[in-house]
C-alpha cells in the first residue's frame, strides 16, 4: 500500500483535474473534497473515484459547473445541473439553501441531471456551520439496491445526511445509505482483495453472496436494504428519499426514469427562526452528554455522537497519511499519465 499525505495529494489532484480542462478553482474543490473523504474514513468516497472523475471530465460526461435555474420561488430553486460536475455543484447548492433560510426560514434547492456527488456527509455541515440545520437526499447512483422481499435491482442506494449545530469544535453530522452499503464500499472490498460482509449482496435466487466482483459486469447480483433480510425500514427509507427526489424533476427509479432519475433535494433550516441558537446548542450538550452517560457494551471503550469518528479519523489520518492499496495508486497514476501529470515522489 501506498503511504502519501492529503496535502500532496490535494495539489497531485488539483493538477489532474486542471488538466482536463476544468478551471482551477473548480479542481480545488473537488479534490479537497475527496481528500477529505479519505481523511474522515470514507475512503470508498475519496480518491478512488479520482480515476473515473478524470475520465468523464476528458469525455465530456461531467463538465464545469454550470447550471441552469428552472424555477425559482421565495426559499425554493430548482436546477438543471446541465452535466455539470456534482460534488462542486453540490456545495454551492447547499449554500444557497442556506442563504434562503438565512431570510426565509428555509432554504431549498433541488437539482436534477446531476453527476456524482461523492460522500453527502461533506455538504449539511456547511449549514450548521451558519447556524442552520442541513439536510441533503438523493436518488442517484445506481440502481443496484432491492426492495424488502425482492431480489432484483430497483432502486439506487438512496443516500441521506443530516448536520446540526453543537457548542463543540464540530457539529453532529448523519450520512448513511438506506441500502447496506454504498457501492463505493464494495469496491473499495474488491480493490483490496477482500470479500464483502454476509448479507450485503444476493443473487437472483436470494442466496447470499460475498465475492465483490460479482457486484459489476455481466449478470449482477443485487445489494439488500438497511437491515439485511429484515430490511423493511432501510427500504421505506429509500422509498421516503424516491419520494423527494420527485420534487427535484429528476423523475423516480425506473426502467427509463423521466429526467434520468438522478437528483437532489439540498435543504436548509435556521434554528433561529425556532430558537436561540445558543439555547439550541446548550440542548445538543445536554443530550451528548446524557447518550455519553450510557453503560458500554463489553468491547466498546467510547459512545461517540453522530460525526464524532469521522472527526477522529481526520485528525490521524492528517497525521499519519491517506493509506492506498496498490490498485486505487496505480490507476490514479495512470489517470495523471493520461492528461500529462507527472506523479509525485511519496517515498
Amino acid at each position: 500500500m501506498a503511504t502519501i499525505q492529503h496535502t500532496v495529494m490535494r495539489d497531485f489532484g488539483a493538477a489532474i483535474f486542471a488538466a482536463t480542462g476544468l478551471p482551477e478553482d473548480q479542481a480545488r474543490a473537488a479534490i479537497d473534497h475527496l481528500v477529505d473523504s479519505n481523511l474522515a474514513g470514507h475512503d470508498s468516497h475519496g480518491v478512488i473515484r479520482v480515476p473515473g472523475y478524470t475520465a468523464s471530465l476528458v469525455e465530456g460526461g461531467i463538465k464545469a459547473v454550470n447550471p441552469k435555474v428552472e424555477r425559482k420561488s421565495p426559499g425554493v430553486e430548482i436546477w438543471d445541473a446541465n452535466r455539470s460536475f456534482g460534488i462542486v455543484l453540490c456545495r454551492t447548492a447547499m449554500q444557497t439553501a442556506v442563504d434562503m433560510a438565512q431570510e426565509h426560514s428555509f432554504g431549498a434547492v433541488g437539482v436534477y441531471r446531476s453527476s456524482h456527488i461523492g460522500r453527502l456527509g461533506d455538504f449539511p455541515p456547511l449549514a450548521a456551520e451558519q447556524g442552520c440545520i442541513g439536510l441533503l437526499f438523493l436518488n442517484g447512483g445506481g440502481h443496484f439496491t432491492a426492495p424488502f422481499g425482492g431480489t432484483s435491482r430497483r432502486l439506487p442506494p438512496s443516500p441521506i445526511s443530516v448536520s446540526w449545530p453543537t457548542p463543540g469544535p464540530y457539529p453532529m453530522m448523519l450520512d448513511m445509505t438506506t441500502s447496506m452499503a454504498a457501492g463505493g464500499k464494495v469496491a473499495v472490498h474488491a480493490a483490496r482483495g477482500q470479500e464483502v460482509p454476509e448479507g450485503w449482496l444476493v443473487d437472483e435466487d436470494g442466496n447470499t453472496v460475498t465475492d465483490p466482483h460479482r457486484f459489476g459486469g455481466d449478470n449482477p447480483v443485487a445489494m439488500l436494504p438497511l437491515g439485511g433480510p429484515s430490511g423493511h425500514k432501510g427500504y421505506g427509507l429509500a422509498m421516503m428519499v424516491e419520494a423527494l427526489a420527485a420534487l427535484t424533476w429528476s423523475g423516480v427509479s425506473a426502467a427509463e426514469p423521466t429526467r434520468g432519475g438522478r437528483g437532489y433535494l439540498a435543504m436548509a433550516i435556521k434554528v433561529e427562526s425556532f430558537i436561540d441558537l445558543e439555547e439550541y446548542k446548550n440542548e445538543m450538550s445536554i443530550l451528548i452528554d446524557w447518550v455519553k452517560s450510557s453503560k458500554k457494551m463489553p468491547g466498546f471503550d467510547k459512545i461517540y455522537f453522530p460525526g464524532e469518528i469521522e472527526a477522529e479519523t481526520r485528525a490521524q489520518r492528517e497525521a499519519e497519511g491517506i493509506y492506498l492499496e496498490d490498485p486505487t495508486w496505480n490507476a490514479i497514476v495512470e489517470a495523471a499519465e493520461k492528461v500529462g501529470v507527472a506523479k509525485p515522489d511519496i517515498d
